[in-house]
């Protein structure tokens, strides 16, 4: 019985060197810019690093962002609540106006060209607008204090209020609530509503294009079945576009932990910290404090957490996707 013939190795070490070439200047750059960055913070991390390095500290700075300090602690829970209130809401308000975008309406092309724009906008210029219409207390020409004395309502301080937006609607109802049940300052509410405003053009765009893909003949038959409503949104889109969803949630989660820009804009400094999230905290201690060992170390603490929820979120919901 014949052997069968081996392949030349030197051909395959060619297309392998040929391969090496291609991917390259790729993983140099990435190397460049992304590896060697972590890895330098995390060396800088282990130190007591001021202006210039110090002595080598170890683990000391984890041990304190973790145990000994609160504002660390509180930037964290200002997080979680950033990350809980913008991401959900972005993808649950995405997919109804792609929904109802996606259909026969009459000027689709402008409602689409409406929702993007913010996405597109400025972020100083729309928080800068945003600022506005959130204009404080006791002043009532901010559209919102009007919209709240055309209700009857007291205005309120919206982004210099530290006090939680649960504790503030038991008030308003003459109860209390202990200091854990508080709730997010209203001013992270302010900032988390101009979020999701902001970043809805971006998850109604994909989600357009996710249901473009989507058989229009599957839908005809469900309808056929008596399917329709939410029933067809259940067992029909939502498994199709499954992906799609997939991919904006990872996305959107990344973006709302790495958060920086509107926060930094219209959090005011009269809220004690109750509205910055970590990247705020992170800076305020490198380029304020110039704790800069230190500040390495919570930056190396937010990438691990980030990693363990991105690394949990595709093990969890990752064999639930549909492709």
């Amino acid at each position: 019985m014949s052997q069968p013939v081996q392949p030349p190795e030197r051909p395959r070490r060619r297309e392998n060197l040929t391969g090496l070439l291609y991917v390259g200047p790729a993983a140099l750059i990435l190397a460049l810019f992304s590896v060697f960055p972590v890895l330098y913070a995390f060396y800088v991390s282990l130190h007591n690093w001021g202006l210039r390095k110090q002595e080598f500290v170890g683990f000391k700075n984890y041990v304190d962002a973790l145990t000994a300090d609160p504002r660390f602690g509180q930037a964290m829970l200002a997080t979680a609540y950033y990350v809980i209130g913008t991401v959900p809401v972005g993808l649950i308000l995405g997919l109804i106006i792609a929904n109802l975008l996606a259909g026969k309406i009459r000027g689709r092309a402008v409602y689409r060209t409406v929702y993007f724009l913010p996405y597109v906008t400025s972020v100083v210029a729309a928080a800068a607008v945003w600022l506005w219409m959130l204009y404080p207390a006791p002043a009532e020409w901010g559209l919102a204090n009007s919209v709240m004395k055309s209700l009857g309502l007291p205005p309120q301080f919206w982004v210099e209020e530290s006090k939680g937006i649960f504790r503030l609607i038991a008030e308003r109802f003459g109860s209390t609530l202990p200091g854990w049940a508080a709730g997010p300052s209203l001013s992270l509410v302010c900032v988390m509503a101009f979020s999701v405003w902001q970043s809805l053009g971006f998850e109604i765009v994909v989600l357009l294009a996710a249901l473009t893909t989507v058989p229009k003949e599957i839908y005809e038959a469900a309808a056929v079945d008596g399917a329709t409503g939410w029933r067809r949104m259940r067992h029909i889109t939502i498994p199709l576009i499954s992906p799609t969803l997939f991919f904006l949630l990872i996305v959107s989660t990344i973006r709302a932990f790495r958060v920086f820009n509107q926060v930094y804009i219209m959090a005011s400094k009269e809220t004690a910290g109750t509205a910055d999230t970590a990247t705020v905290y992170i800076f305020n201690t490198f380029y304020v404090g110039g704790r800069v060992g230190y500040g390495s170390a919570t930056a190396m603490i937010l990438f691990l957490i980030l990693l363990a929820v991105t690394l949990l979120q595709m093990r969890v919901l990752g064999a639930r996707v549909h492709y």
